[in-house]
Protein backbone atom coordinates (compact mmCIF):
# COMPACT_ATOMS: atom_id res chain seq x y z
CA UNK A 1 0.00 0.00 0.00
CA UNK A 2 2.20 3.21 -1.11
CA UNK A 3 3.20 6.30 0.83
CA UNK A 4 1.46 8.66 -1.83
CA UNK A 5 -1.83 7.23 -2.22
CA UNK A 6 -2.58 6.93 1.82
CA UNK A 7 -4.86 9.47 3.01
CA UNK A 8 -6.43 9.68 6.79
CA UNK A 9 -9.59 8.72 5.67
CA UNK A 10 -8.38 5.24 3.81
CA UNK A 11 -6.26 4.36 7.40
CA UNK A 12 -9.58 5.24 9.58
CA UNK A 13 -11.51 2.89 7.20
CA UNK A 14 -8.59 0.21 7.80
CA UNK A 15 -8.74 0.86 11.30
CA UNK A 16 -12.31 0.16 12.06
CA UNK A 17 -11.92 -2.81 9.65
CA UNK A 18 -8.99 -4.35 11.43
CA UNK A 19 -10.94 -3.94 14.49
CA UNK A 20 -14.05 -5.66 13.46
CA UNK A 21 -11.88 -7.98 12.13
CA UNK A 22 -10.83 -9.09 15.86
CA UNK A 23 -14.39 -8.63 17.33
CA UNK A 24 -15.83 -10.97 14.39
CA UNK A 25 -12.88 -13.29 15.82
CA UNK A 26 -13.78 -13.11 19.42
CA UNK A 27 -16.88 -15.63 19.42
CA UNK A 28 -19.14 -16.98 16.93
CA UNK A 29 -22.56 -14.84 16.76
CA UNK A 30 -24.47 -13.25 14.84
CA UNK A 31 -22.25 -10.09 15.06
CA UNK A 32 -19.70 -12.43 13.63
CA UNK A 33 -21.56 -13.63 11.31
CA UNK A 34 -22.86 -10.31 9.67
CA UNK A 35 -19.06 -8.67 10.08
CA UNK A 36 -18.27 -11.67 7.93
CA UNK A 37 -19.78 -10.77 4.97
CA UNK A 38 -17.83 -7.55 4.47
CA UNK A 39 -14.51 -7.23 6.25
CA UNK A 40 -12.17 -9.41 3.96
CA UNK A 41 -13.85 -8.59 1.02
CA UNK A 42 -13.31 -4.34 1.68
CA UNK A 43 -9.72 -5.15 3.20
CA UNK A 44 -8.88 -6.85 -0.89
CA UNK A 45 -11.18 -3.60 -2.66
CA UNK A 46 -8.98 -0.88 -0.63
CA UNK A 47 -5.91 -2.95 -1.42
CA UNK A 48 -6.58 -2.40 -4.97
CA UNK A 49 -7.69 1.56 -4.62
CA UNK A 50 -4.22 1.90 -2.98
CA UNK A 51 -2.99 0.03 -5.82
CA UNK A 52 -0.98 2.31 -8.71
CA UNK A 53 -0.61 0.86 -12.14
CA UNK A 54 2.71 1.91 -13.18
CA UNK A 55 3.91 0.63 -9.97
CA UNK A 56 2.52 -2.97 -10.67
CA UNK A 57 3.59 -3.00 -14.36
CA UNK A 58 7.12 -2.24 -13.04
CA UNK A 59 9.84 -5.01 -13.40
CA UNK A 60 10.05 -5.81 -9.96
CA UNK A 61 7.34 -4.28 -8.14
CA UNK A 62 5.62 -7.60 -7.06
CA UNK A 63 8.78 -9.47 -6.53
CA UNK A 64 9.57 -7.06 -3.87
CA UNK A 65 6.19 -6.48 -2.26
CA UNK A 66 6.28 -10.43 -1.94
CA UNK A 67 9.12 -10.10 -0.24
CA UNK A 68 8.40 -7.67 1.98
CA UNK A 69 5.12 -8.91 3.00
CA UNK A 70 6.43 -13.04 3.47
CA UNK A 71 9.38 -11.70 6.11
CA UNK A 72 6.99 -10.94 8.83
CA UNK A 73 4.03 -13.51 7.27
CA UNK A 74 6.91 -16.11 8.41
CA UNK A 75 8.06 -14.74 11.64
CA UNK A 76 4.43 -14.61 12.61
CA UNK A 77 3.53 -18.41 11.83
CA UNK A 78 7.19 -19.59 13.47
CA UNK A 79 6.63 -17.34 16.57
CA UNK A 80 3.02 -18.97 16.77
CA UNK A 81 3.80 -22.79 16.31
CA UNK A 82 6.67 -22.32 18.73
CA UNK A 83 5.69 -19.58 21.56
CA UNK A 84 1.50 -20.03 21.47
CA UNK A 85 0.95 -23.87 20.06
CA UNK A 86 4.25 -24.87 21.30
CA UNK A 87 4.44 -27.92 18.78
CA UNK A 88 6.48 -30.13 17.15
CA UNK A 89 4.42 -32.27 15.14
CA UNK A 90 6.07 -32.95 11.82
CA UNK A 91 1.69 -32.92 10.53
CA UNK A 92 1.53 -29.58 12.27
CA UNK A 93 4.09 -28.12 10.62
CA UNK A 94 3.75 -29.39 7.03
CA UNK A 95 0.18 -28.05 7.81
CA UNK A 96 1.45 -24.37 8.97
CA UNK A 97 3.58 -24.61 5.54
CA UNK A 98 1.21 -25.43 3.33
CA UNK A 99 -1.06 -22.33 5.07
CA UNK A 100 -4.37 -21.01 3.65
CA UNK A 101 -7.34 -22.90 5.11
CA UNK A 102 -4.81 -25.68 6.81
CA UNK A 103 -3.52 -23.42 9.56
CA UNK A 104 -5.62 -21.57 12.19
CA UNK A 105 -5.76 -17.48 11.89
CA UNK A 106 -5.62 -15.57 9.44
CA UNK A 107 -2.52 -16.17 7.42
CA UNK A 108 -4.13 -16.84 4.17
CA UNK A 109 -4.62 -13.21 3.53
CA UNK A 110 -1.23 -12.54 2.71
CA UNK A 111 -0.26 -15.26 0.58
CA UNK A 112 -3.89 -15.03 -1.21
CA UNK A 113 -3.67 -11.00 -1.29
CA UNK A 114 0.15 -11.30 -2.85
CA UNK A 115 -1.02 -14.02 -5.73
CA UNK A 116 -3.84 -11.55 -6.41
CA UNK A 117 -1.66 -8.92 -6.80
CA UNK A 118 0.17 -11.57 -8.99
CA UNK A 119 -2.66 -12.11 -11.26
CA UNK A 120 -3.49 -8.44 -11.68
CA UNK A 121 0.15 -7.67 -12.75
CA UNK A 122 0.06 -9.77 -15.19
CA UNK A 123 -3.55 -8.93 -16.56
CA UNK A 124 -2.50 -5.20 -16.99
CA UNK A 125 0.39 -6.28 -19.18
CA UNK A 126 -1.10 -8.50 -21.63
CA UNK A 127 -5.14 -7.41 -21.90
CA UNK A 128 -6.91 -4.23 -22.31
CA UNK A 129 -8.93 -2.51 -18.98
CA UNK A 130 -12.53 -3.81 -20.31
CA UNK A 131 -11.04 -7.03 -21.36
CA UNK A 132 -9.54 -7.87 -17.66
CA UNK A 133 -12.61 -6.95 -16.23
CA UNK A 134 -14.51 -9.45 -18.03
CA UNK A 135 -11.96 -11.85 -17.25
CA UNK A 136 -12.08 -11.11 -13.67
CA UNK A 137 -15.94 -11.85 -13.36
CA UNK A 138 -15.39 -15.02 -14.99
CA UNK A 139 -12.52 -15.93 -12.70
CA UNK A 140 -15.27 -14.43 -9.85
CA UNK A 141 -18.15 -16.78 -11.28
CA UNK A 142 -15.59 -19.86 -11.00
CA UNK A 143 -14.66 -19.37 -7.61
CA UNK A 144 -18.22 -19.88 -6.90
CA UNK A 145 -19.03 -23.02 -8.54
CA UNK A 146 -15.35 -24.44 -6.66
CA UNK A 147 -17.62 -23.13 -3.51
CA UNK A 148 -20.26 -25.51 -4.38
CA UNK A 149 -17.49 -28.53 -5.16
CA UNK A 150 -15.97 -27.79 -1.96
CA UNK A 151 -18.93 -29.01 -0.02
CA UNK A 152 -18.62 -32.37 -1.99
CA UNK A 153 -14.50 -32.88 -2.17
CA UNK A 154 -13.17 -32.92 1.21
CA UNK A 155 -9.50 -32.11 0.27
CA UNK A 156 -10.54 -29.14 -1.43
CA UNK A 157 -11.82 -27.64 2.07
CA UNK A 158 -8.81 -29.60 4.17
CA UNK A 159 -6.46 -28.87 3.30
CA UNK A 160 -7.62 -26.97 0.45
CA UNK A 161 -4.87 -25.47 -1.86
CA UNK A 162 -1.60 -24.24 -1.15
CA UNK A 163 -2.29 -20.73 0.41
CA UNK A 164 -5.19 -20.10 -0.36
CA UNK A 165 -4.48 -19.43 -3.88
CA UNK A 166 -7.67 -20.82 -5.24
CA UNK A 167 -9.82 -17.86 -2.88
CA UNK A 168 -7.62 -14.83 -5.69
CA UNK A 169 -10.30 -15.61 -8.21
CA UNK A 170 -12.69 -14.23 -6.09
CA UNK A 171 -10.05 -11.63 -4.06
CA UNK A 172 -9.36 -10.26 -7.70
CA UNK A 173 -12.95 -9.53 -8.09
CA UNK A 174 -12.78 -7.01 -5.38
CA UNK A 175 -8.97 -5.87 -5.76
CA UNK A 176 -10.52 -5.25 -9.20
CA UNK A 177 -13.39 -2.75 -7.82
CA UNK A 178 -10.70 -0.81 -5.81
CA UNK A 179 -8.48 -0.50 -8.77
CA UNK A 180 -10.87 -0.04 -11.30
CA UNK A 181 -13.46 1.94 -9.50
CA UNK A 182 -11.24 4.12 -7.26
CA UNK A 183 -12.12 7.55 -8.91
CA UNK A 184 -16.02 7.05 -7.72
CA UNK A 185 -14.51 5.59 -3.92
CA UNK A 186 -12.67 8.85 -3.91
CA UNK A 187 -15.66 10.91 -4.60
CA UNK A 188 -17.81 8.75 -1.88
CA UNK A 189 -14.92 9.54 0.54
CA UNK A 190 -14.13 12.89 -0.26
CA UNK A 191 -16.76 14.98 -1.95
CA UNK A 192 -19.45 16.52 0.31
CA UNK A 193 -22.74 15.90 -1.75
CA UNK A 194 -25.83 15.47 -0.51
CA UNK A 195 -26.86 13.03 -2.73
CA UNK A 196 -24.22 10.82 -1.24
CA UNK A 197 -25.24 10.78 2.22
CA UNK A 198 -29.30 10.16 1.14
CA UNK A 199 -27.65 6.69 -1.21
CA UNK A 200 -25.78 5.97 2.16
CA UNK A 201 -28.62 6.59 4.22
CA UNK A 202 -31.16 4.29 1.82
CA UNK A 203 -28.30 1.98 1.63
CA UNK A 204 -27.59 1.51 5.55
CA UNK A 205 -31.49 0.61 5.86
CA UNK A 206 -31.64 -2.09 3.18
CA UNK A 207 -29.27 -3.71 5.29
CA UNK A 208 -30.88 -3.01 8.37
CA UNK A 209 -33.62 -4.96 6.90
CA UNK A 210 -31.64 -7.37 5.32
CA UNK A 211 -29.74 -8.57 8.19
CA UNK A 212 -33.23 -8.06 10.44
CA UNK A 213 -34.67 -10.63 7.77
CA UNK A 214 -31.93 -13.17 7.40
CA UNK A 215 -31.84 -13.70 11.31
CA UNK A 216 -35.09 -12.85 12.50
CA UNK A 217 -36.45 -16.64 13.70
CA UNK A 218 -32.78 -17.63 14.44
CA UNK A 219 -31.55 -19.11 11.68
CA UNK A 220 -29.10 -18.17 9.16
CA UNK A 221 -29.83 -17.81 6.05
CA UNK A 222 -26.97 -16.03 4.67
CA UNK A 223 -23.52 -16.73 5.37
CA UNK A 224 -20.14 -15.47 3.50
CA UNK A 225 -16.46 -15.95 4.91
CA UNK A 226 -13.39 -16.29 2.48
CA UNK A 227 -11.09 -18.21 3.63
CA UNK A 228 -13.24 -21.62 3.70
CA UNK A 229 -14.37 -20.85 0.25
CA UNK A 230 -18.11 -20.23 1.52
CA UNK A 231 -19.65 -17.82 -1.28
CA UNK A 232 -22.38 -19.41 -2.99
CA UNK A 233 -23.58 -16.39 -5.35
CA UNK A 234 -21.26 -14.26 -7.22
CA UNK A 235 -23.96 -11.66 -7.08
CA UNK A 236 -24.54 -11.21 -3.64
CA UNK A 237 -20.70 -11.43 -2.71
CA UNK A 238 -20.55 -8.48 -4.98
CA UNK A 239 -23.37 -6.31 -3.86
CA UNK A 240 -23.31 -7.04 -0.35
CA UNK A 241 -20.05 -5.94 0.84
CA UNK A 242 -20.16 -3.47 -1.93
CA UNK A 243 -22.75 -1.81 0.15
CA UNK A 244 -21.22 -1.83 3.81
CA UNK A 245 -18.31 -0.44 2.06
CA UNK A 246 -20.49 2.88 0.98
CA UNK A 247 -22.22 3.00 4.07
CA UNK A 248 -18.62 2.71 6.03
CA UNK A 249 -16.96 5.13 3.81
CA UNK A 250 -19.36 7.73 4.02
CA UNK A 251 -19.46 7.65 7.95
CA UNK A 252 -15.45 7.98 7.78
CA UNK A 253 -16.28 10.90 5.48
CA UNK A 254 -18.70 12.72 8.02
CA UNK A 255 -16.63 11.65 11.61
CA UNK A 256 -13.85 13.07 10.06
CA UNK A 257 -15.27 16.81 9.78
CA UNK A 258 -16.25 16.34 13.72
CA UNK A 259 -13.72 18.05 15.48
CA UNK A 260 -14.16 16.89 18.91
CA UNK A 261 -13.36 13.16 17.10
CA UNK A 262 -9.83 13.98 16.09
CA UNK A 263 -8.64 11.62 18.99
CA UNK A 264 -10.40 8.74 18.06
CA UNK A 265 -9.63 9.34 14.12
CA UNK A 266 -6.42 9.42 15.25
CA UNK A 267 -6.29 6.29 17.06
CA UNK A 268 -8.27 4.57 13.89
CA UNK A 269 -5.62 5.40 11.84
CA UNK A 270 -2.58 4.39 13.71
CA UNK A 271 -4.61 0.75 13.94
CA UNK A 272 -5.31 1.27 10.02
CA UNK A 273 -1.52 1.45 9.69
CA UNK A 274 -0.49 -1.06 12.19
CA UNK A 275 -3.15 -3.94 10.46
CA UNK A 276 -0.33 -5.99 10.04
CA UNK A 277 0.67 -6.94 13.51
CA UNK A 278 -3.11 -6.44 14.39
CA UNK A 279 -3.89 -9.11 11.83
CA UNK A 280 -0.99 -11.71 13.22
CA UNK A 281 -1.07 -11.23 16.82
CA UNK A 282 -4.37 -11.04 17.95
CA UNK A 283 -5.28 -14.98 17.61
CA UNK A 284 -2.34 -16.02 19.11
CA UNK A 285 -2.34 -13.27 21.94
CA UNK A 286 -6.13 -14.62 22.98
CA UNK A 287 -4.69 -17.94 22.93
CA UNK A 288 -5.63 -18.79 26.80
CA UNK A 289 -9.77 -16.62 26.15
CA UNK A 290 -10.83 -20.28 27.08
CA UNK A 291 -9.02 -20.91 30.09
CA UNK A 292 -8.95 -17.33 31.06
CA UNK A 293 -12.85 -16.93 30.58
CA UNK A 294 -13.10 -13.62 29.33
CA UNK A 295 -15.59 -12.47 26.74
CA UNK A 296 -15.37 -10.15 23.70
CA UNK A 297 -14.15 -6.18 25.36
CA UNK A 298 -11.44 -8.35 26.49
CA UNK A 299 -10.30 -10.24 23.59
CA UNK A 300 -10.44 -6.93 21.70
CA UNK A 301 -8.79 -4.48 24.22
CA UNK A 302 -5.39 -7.60 24.13
CA UNK A 303 -6.21 -8.00 20.72
CA UNK A 304 -6.05 -4.18 19.46
CA UNK A 305 -3.74 -3.36 21.98
CA UNK A 306 -0.78 -4.83 22.51
CA UNK A 307 -0.31 -4.69 18.73
CA UNK A 308 -0.91 -1.31 18.61
CA UNK A 309 1.89 -0.27 21.43
CA UNK A 310 4.27 -3.04 20.20
CA UNK A 311 3.91 -0.61 16.98
CA UNK A 312 4.61 2.28 18.20
CA UNK A 313 7.41 1.07 20.90
CA UNK A 314 9.34 -0.66 17.58
CA UNK A 315 8.32 1.15 14.59
CA UNK A 316 11.52 3.10 14.36
CA UNK A 317 13.69 0.42 14.45
CA UNK A 318 13.88 -0.56 10.84
CA UNK A 319 15.11 -4.27 11.21
CA UNK A 320 12.00 -4.73 13.56
CA UNK A 321 10.02 -2.90 10.66
CA UNK A 322 11.47 -5.82 8.26
CA UNK A 323 10.65 -8.22 10.34
CA UNK A 324 7.01 -7.57 12.16
CA UNK A 325 5.68 -6.06 9.23
CA UNK A 326 5.60 -2.61 11.01
CA UNK A 327 4.54 0.82 9.62
CA UNK A 328 7.24 3.68 9.76
CA UNK A 329 5.03 6.16 11.73
CA UNK A 330 7.23 9.11 11.00
CA UNK A 331 5.90 8.43 7.07
CA UNK A 332 2.74 8.86 7.73
CA UNK A 333 2.40 11.71 9.77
Amino acid sequence: MEKDNRTLSVDIVKGILIILVVVAHAQTDIVHDIIFMFHMPLFFVISGFLMRREKLLKTGYVSGKIKHLMIPYIIYLVLDMVLIRKTLSVHDWIYALWGGRAVTGVYWYITCFLFTMFLLSDLLEKFSDRTIKGIVLMGGGIAVIESHLVDKIHLLQSPGTPWNLDVSLMALVYVGIGFFYKQQIKKWIEEHKKKYDIIAGLITSGLIAFCWFIYRDGNRLYYFDMKPVYYKELISALLIPCAFGMTLVRLVHWIGKIKWLDGVNQVLALCGQATIPIMFMHIPLNHWKTELAYGRSVYVLIGVGIPVVFTVLFNKNKVMRKLFGLPDLEKFG
